[in-house]
Parts: C-alpha cells; sequence; structure tokens
C-alpha cells in the first residue's frame, strides 16, 4: 500500500532572504492550508450535497417496497329531489336509532322472532366518508429491487466523486502552496543578486575614486544593478499574486498575508512507472466513481424491465359512511386481498424504456473506459515530468556549487586588478540563473510529485 505522497517538505531547508513577514501575517503549514481547503472549499461542499441526496435516493427506492397506509376523508353537503324520501324517512323515525321488528314466532309458542336494524339510517344534509387503506407491494418484477440495486451503485458512486474533490482540492491547494514557497525563493535570489551588485559597486566605486579603474565600470555595474532591483521588483510581485492565489485556496480574503512554515526538501521517489499506474487504476475516484455508474446503469436496465412482468399487490382497507364525522350507521365494511395488474399491450413502451437504458449503459461504459485511458496518460506524465525534474535538480546543484566557486575566483582576480569587470558580471549572472535553476527544479520535483499523487488517486487523510 503507498503511504500518502504530497508535497515534501521540511523546516527552514532554505532561509529567504526577502524582508520579514507582518506581525499580522497567518502562518501556515501545507498540512494547516489543506485542513483549510477542505472546510472552506465550494467544491467539496456541492459534491457532499451530492452525496446527501444520492443517500436520500437510496432511501426513497427501500422505502417504495414496504407498505403504505393512506386515509381519505369526504365531508359532503346534500339535497335536491333524489333525497326528498331520505328526508321523509328521517322526518318520520328521527335520528338513526336501532329498533326491533317482529319477523315471525316460535313454532308451539307465542315466541316473537324479532330483528334489529338501524332505523333513519339515510343521507340527511350531510354525508361523512372516511377510507383507511393499507397496502404493500409483493411483486414489482423487478422493479423495486432493480432501483434498490441502483441506488446503492449511485451512493457509491457519489461517495468517489466526493473523494475525486477532495483529492483535486489537496492538489490545488499543494499547488499554491508550493507556488508561494517558489516564489519566496525566487525573492531571496533576486534579493541576493542585488545585495552582491551593490557590493561590486561599492568596490568599484572606491577602485575607482583611488583612480584604479575606468569609469566605465562604475556605468555597467550600475546598470547591472538597476536591472536586479527590477527583477527583485517583479518577484516581489510575483509572490504576492502567489499568497493570494493560496489565499483564496484555503478559504480567505485575496488581501491576507501568509507567511509558508514549510519549505522543499529533495527525497528519492523508489516506485516504478507500472507499480504506479497498477495502483492509478485500481484507486483513482474518477475512475471508481465511472465503473459505478456504468453498474448502476444496468441495475436501471434491469428496473426498466419490470414492465414486461406482472405486478402483485396486498392491501387491507376498512371504510365507514355516516350523517355525522366517524359514524357509520349507513355504511361500515371492509376488505383484504391482493391484486394483480399486467400490462399486456402498452404500445412499445416498455420497450423503449429498456432501449434507453441499453444506451444509456453503454454510454457509460464508453465514459469509464475513456476515463481510465486518460487516467494512465496523466499517470504516466506526472511520473515522466517528476523524474526529469529530478535530473535537473540533481544536475542544478552541482551547477550551483561551480558557479559559487567560479564568481568567487572571478571577484577575487578583479580586486587584485588581473581581470575585467565583465568577467566578474558574468560570474554573478551565472551564480544567480544557476540559483535560480535550483530552486526551481526542486519546486517542479516537488510539484510533479503532487501531481503524481493527485494521478494515482492517494487518499486523502
Amino acid at each position: 500500500m503507498f503511504r500518502k505522497i504530497t508535497l515534501l517538505i521540511i523546516l527552514t531547508l532554505y532561509a529567504t532572504t526577502c524582508a520579514a513577514a507582518p506581525e499580522e501575517a497567518i502562518s501556515l503549514s501545507l498540512a494547516e492550508s489543506i485542513d483549510r481547503a477542505m472546510t472552506t472549499d465550494e467544491s467539496i461542499a456541492a459534491s457532499r450535497a451530492g452525496r446527501e441526496a444520492a443517500t436520500w435516493n437510496l432511501s426513497l427506492a427501500r422505502r417504495a417496497a414496504g407498505p403504505t397506509f393512506s386515509w381519505t376523508s369526504q365531508a359532503m353537503r346534500i339535497g335536491g329531489g333524489s333525497y326528498d324520501s331520505a328526508n321523509e324517512a328521517h322526518n318520520r323515525y328521527g335520528d338513526p336509532h336501532t329498533a326491533q321488528k317482529v319477523v315471525g314466532y316460535v313454532e308451539g309458542l307465542d315466541w316473537p322472532v324479532v330483528s334489529e336494524s338501524t332505523v333513519g339510517a339515510y343521507a340527511m344534509n350531510n354525508t361523512f366518508a372516511n377510507t383507511w387503506t393499507l397496502t404493500m407491494p409483493l411483486y414489482t418484477g423487478g422493479q423495486l429491487e432493480g432501483r434498490i440495486k441502483a441506488g446503492n451503485y449511485l451512493l457509491r458512486q457519489a461517495d468517489w466523486t466526493l473523494e475525486n474533490t477532495r483529492q483535486q482540492v489537496r492538489y490545488q491547494t499543494t499547488a499554491a502552496y508550493a507556488g508561494l514557497i517558489h516564489q519566496e525563493n525566487l525573492v531571496g535570489i533576486a534579493a541576493s543578486a542585488v545585495d552582491m551588485a551593490s557590493a561590486q559597486l561599492k568596490l568599484i566605486n572606491d577602485q575607482y575614486t583611488e583612480g584604479a579603474v575606468a569609469k566605465a565600470d562604475v556605468l555597467i555595474m550600475e546598470v547591472r544593478l538597476a536591472n536586479y532591483r527590477q527583477n527583485l521588483v517583479n518577484a516581489k510581485n510575483q509572490a504576492a499574486v502567489a499568497a493570494a492565489t493560496l489565499a483564496n485556496a484555503v478559504g480567505l480574503p485575496t488581501a491576507t498575508k501568509i507567511s509558508p512554515t514549510d519549505s522543499f526538501r529533495y527525497e528519492t521517489y523508489s516506485r516504478t512507472l507500472e507499480e504506479c499506474e497498477a495502483y492509478a487504476l485500481e484507486h483513482r475516484p474518477d475512475g471508481m466513481a465511472a465503473e459505478y455508474a456504468v453498474k448502476a446503469a444496468k441495475a436501471q436496465t434491469e428496473a426498466a424491465k419490470a414492465g414486461y412482468r406482472p405486478r402483485v399487490t396486498g392491501s387491507v382497507a376498512k371504510s365507514i359512511s355516516g350523517n355525522q364525522p366517524f359514524r357509520h350507521e349507513r355504511s361500515d365494511a371492509w376488505e383484504a386481498g391482493i391484486g394483480i395488474s399486467w400490462s399486456i399491450f402498452d404500445n412499445g413502451l416498455t420497450e423503449a424504456n429498456v432501449k434507453q437504458a441499453e444506451a444509456t449503459t453503454e454510454q457509460y461504459r464508453a465514459t469509464a473506459a475513456n476515463i481510465k485511458k486518460n487516467i494512465l496518460l496523466e499517470t504516466r506524465n506526472a511520473y515522466l515530468n517528476m523524474r526529469a525534474a529530478e535530473e535537473n535538480l540533481l544536475a542544478a546543484e552541482v551547477a550551483v556549487k561551480q558557479a559559487e566557486e567560479s564568481h568567487l575566483i572571478a571577484q577575487v582576480r578583479y580586486e587584485e586588478g588581473v581581470d575585467i569587470l565583465l568577467n566578474v558580471t558574468d560570474a554573478q549572472e551565472r551564480l544567480t540563473q544557476a540559483r535560480s535553476n535550483y530552486f526551481t527544479a526542486l519546486y517542479q520535483y516537488n510539484l510533479y510529485r503532487a501531481a503524481l499523487d493527485r494521478a494515482m488517486g492517494v487518499p486523502v487523510a
């Protein structure tokens, strides 16, 4: 299992020579920056909302397979010629009541046989009816089962989509943090060039005063110093832009001054390209989300095929009606049983639904294949770029040492009067460029390692 590989950092490997951060600046490590971004980034909030929607979609599918209980009620004012006889009966017998009527006698005895009935149970002025029904699907031809299965797959897809968003935010934050460190390093290099040029100009002015060098040397050095100062201004501006970019990434106002507490380091990467590609295919979240989209589409295809099959529903119902609310003098009944419905001919509706679902499945399958292809490409590109930056870094490290030695030799020779100023300024220019190349290669190496994490789908801790 790969360990988490993010931007490799250690504290104070390279101390920049730029001005100290003001007291109001916020000091942030890379880990703190990522944590802030995870809690403030709107894309993560949107993905979480999408997962919540997928959760309720699954709940909806599951609940559709359970019982439902309904109550219907009516309260009507009635009248007209159709109810005249009912009104007369009500006026004769009064409100509904139980009455006995002799229907015969027991043979050999004067023992009457009576029956009880409700008298006055006629619709009179008002009528009220209530029905309670309990229903439950017993067989849906696989429709509910398909929807539940699809809901599960869609929820897993939402999980992977959320993780993909989190990984993207982590990479963007890491890149912004690395960009700020890199720009501050370039500010330090530019400031160092200004300091070297200023010291050299002071030396030349002293020599010019003594008549040891020509005025042309002073002018050349003054021009060089002016150029270095312009480079420093541009470097500071780029650092300010990088700070605003990082502030925006972590959810802070863009005017916030951020002081990074981490810096770059170089550490070898031992995994092969083949290992990275294999890991990416198994763990890349957008690739996994695409696979679950295909599975969900297949399940929805099976649900669509339920239109070819019958449906069986169980139900229990109770109904009453009367002249007053919740009375049952006119009607009191219940029923229980099962119902079967089967669409023998639906004019091709089911077939069209099935064909549409099958086409959607093929669409998602092709999309998943394309995503996997791009995953391999992104992983390979990030890996190769990282290795190229690594080679540049190792070469630049040697070049810095050589440029420092060359600059020292040229400066000593010029002070002793055995060399010309041009060689000194060229040596200084090469030293500045070598330092810039080194920190650029170090920045690119760590940035491409972070990009490789993103391409492989290394989980967010």
